[in-house]
């Protein structure tokens, strides 16, 4: 269902489908706190920010970040957030871009705008149009630091909540 959503094969309420995406994030919220207090590292691909940012960039009446965001208010939150930073036209020279209701220039940068109002200082802006082993020295010298960072002890965070 998700995949033909994200296709453009169906249609369906978009807050429907965000509070969906949400319920699926919450699902595995004990399996996540389970895995990080036995020491385990998590790498989440779209978390929650990603889900809020393309809801919000649609501009529907009572579908704002605000409330894009309290569906998952209270969750886990990402110890740093890598944003790969890709204009629209870069990301089109690339394969496959297109083929997704969301990969059009005018929607991208509704997107872009939302996770740029997302961003706090746990976010590490990473340029994306470098090679692939630019891109991932970069990941994993920052990633090394986090993880040195959360051994040392730093409490897990929640979501949108003050801590």
């Amino acid at each position: 269902m998700i995949n033909a959503y994200l296709k453009g094969d169906t249609e369906t309420d978009d807050a429907a489908m965000h509070l969906l995406f949400s319920a699926n994030r919450w699902e595995k919220r004990k399996q996540m706190l389970e895995k990080l207090e036995a020491g385990t590292t998590l790498v989440v691909d779209r978390y929650a920010h990603s889900g809020v940012a393309f809801t919000a960039a649609k501009g529907l009446p009572g579908l704002d970040r605000k409330w894009c965001q309290a569906p998952d208010e209270g969750l886990p939150a990402p110890d740093v957030v890598f944003f790969l930073n890709l204009t629209p036209e870069q990301a089109a020279a690339r394969g496959g871009y297109g083929s997704e209701r969301y990969e059009t220039t005018e929607i991208q940068a509704r997107v872009r705008a939302q996770f740029d109002a997302l961003q706090d200082a746990t976010w590490r802006i990473v340029d994306a149009a470098r090679s692939v082993e630019s891109v991932q020295a970069e990941i994993t010298d920052e990633a090394e630091r986090v993880l040195a960072r959360c051994a040392a002890g730093v409490p897990l965070e929640t979501l949108w909540l003050p801590n």
